[in-house]
């Protein structure tokens, strides 16, 4: 009976110090697993017209801690009064740029038409780097967009987690003074000096010549005062 009780005790220690083994084992394991990175962020600026015949330079930028490569999908949706209006979707992997329902093969110049856009695969430009990756696409306005549309810019990464930012039309950033301006400038100051110099010429302008018939008409008037003078 004895012998029982120790063989059932024997067990019974076994298999806590086993079940703490397993404990302790998965703690272990649990402290030593690595932190998960963050998910993808987006950004991005849309400028332009919304009048039919403009363009509108859409740009996205995304960002991924793991790297770019682990995104997989960039996309554009044209939003007003809560229903959308036209997408674009660039598939990171094929190279594939989606307009509304026609899919385009970036830098292939193939060009598609939605219901409000127009767009060639080679006014496409795609630069990555690091975490980070870059699209911009120039849409040319088929069907004028209603004043105070909104783009939704999303980034999507292999695991289905995603980004998005929403802009409005942005006015294009200008990089300073032109040469046209300069040109301009240049123009305006040369008339104006010409302007100036010929008020100050006409104001100082020299006095009259006596032509040589004034100077012998001026002599002989001269000799007739002496003349007369000599009489008297």
């Amino acid at each position: 009976m004895r012998s029982v009780i120790r063989r059932a005790f024997g067990a019974t220690v076994l298999l806590v110090a086993f079940v703490a083994v397993i404990v302790s084992g998965g703690r272990l394991s649990a402290q030593t697993l690595p932190t998960p990175a963050s998910g993808p962020s987006a950004s991005g600026q849309v400028t332009g017209a919304l009048t039919a015949g403009s363009t509108l330079t859409i740009g996205i930028d995304g960002t991924m801690p793991d790297g770019w490569e682990a995104l997989h999908l960039l996309e554009v949706s044209i939003v007003s009064g809560g229903h959308d209006l036209d997408r674009l979707r660039f598939d990171i992997e094929d190279n594939k740029l989606t307009v509304g329902d026609q899919d385009l093969i970036v830098g292939t110049g193939s060009t598609t038409t939605s219901d409000h856009l127009r767009v060639s695969s080679a006014e496409v430009v795609v630069t990555t780097g690091g975490a980070n990756i870059s699209f911009e696409v120039k849409a040319h306005v088929v069907k004028t967009l209603p004043e105070g549309a909104r783009f939704l810019l999303t980034v999507v990464d292999d695991f289905g987690a995603s980004a998005e930012v929403t802009r409005t039309l942005a006015e294009p950033q200008t990089g300073g003074i032109t040469w046209g301006t300069v040109t301009a400038a240049i123009l305006v100051a040369l008339l104006a000096g010409g302007f100036v110099g010929n008020v100050f010429a006409s104001r100082r302008r020299p006095p009259q010549r006596l032509s040589i018939y004034g100077s012998i008409q001026q002599r002989i008037e001269q000799e007739r005062a002496g003349a007369q003078d000599r009489v008297e």
